[in-house]
């Protein structure tokens, strides 16, 4: 409970501790604007992916990367909010977080889908590796921002993408290696 005294707040409950707790709050701020730029990347990948993707002939794959632009713009909200929340957002301009990261600019021309899949696996492994620590799964994090409401969020739906990812690099590989099998019988 806060009681309030000529403009002076104080929390009883806080008190020699609340230089910890503000320290502990910045570096989870911290965490989070590195998650942020990262899934701002990711979101514009799948931007790109999903304009890339738009014939015909790629419709599911259009989809896919439809679906995951959405979630990520999505978890950029919810980090934002979170960052906010933990009084960063003094510090929240969208161009700060892509000149601190070593991506500043969107996939440029035309790619192959291979190229796009494993552009966006190598994106989704630095999200993740930026979310947990080194070396640590998910029940063995003791950090108090690896409990974050927000990190789990990105840790969940990048882990899921990850995985649907994989599995069309996979099905790919697989269909151009049939392709291959039936072209060399001719």
């Amino acid at each position: 409970m806060q009681v309030a005294t000529n403009n002076l707040v104080i929390d009883p409950h806080k008190g020699p501790d609340s230089t910890a707790n503000k320290r502990e709050s910045w570096k989870t701020v911290e965490v989070l604007e590195v998650l942020l730029a990262y899934s701002i990347h990711l979101r514009d990948l799948y931007r790109n992916a999903r304009w890339q993707t738009g014939a015909i002939q790629f419709r599911r794959l259009h989809q896919l990367f439809d679906g995951h632009y959405k979630e990520q713009v999505q978890l950029i909200d919810v980090l934002i909010d979170r960052i906010r929340a933990l009084d960063g957002a003094g510090r929240l301009f969208a161009r700060d977080f892509l000149d601190r990261t070593q991506f500043s600019q969107t996939v440029a021309g035309r790619a192959s889908t291979r190229h796009l899949l494993v552009e966006l696996l190598d994106a989704h492994e630095s999200v993740l590796s930026a979310a947990l620590p080194t070396g640590t799964h998910y029940g063995q994090v003791s950090s108090s921002w690896t409990r974050e409401f927000a990190v789990g969020q990105v840790v969940l739906t990048n882990d899921q993408q990850i995985l649907v990812v994989s599995e069309q690099m996979t099905r790919r590989e697989r269909m151009l290696q049939t392709h291959a099998t039936w072209s060399d019988r001719d």
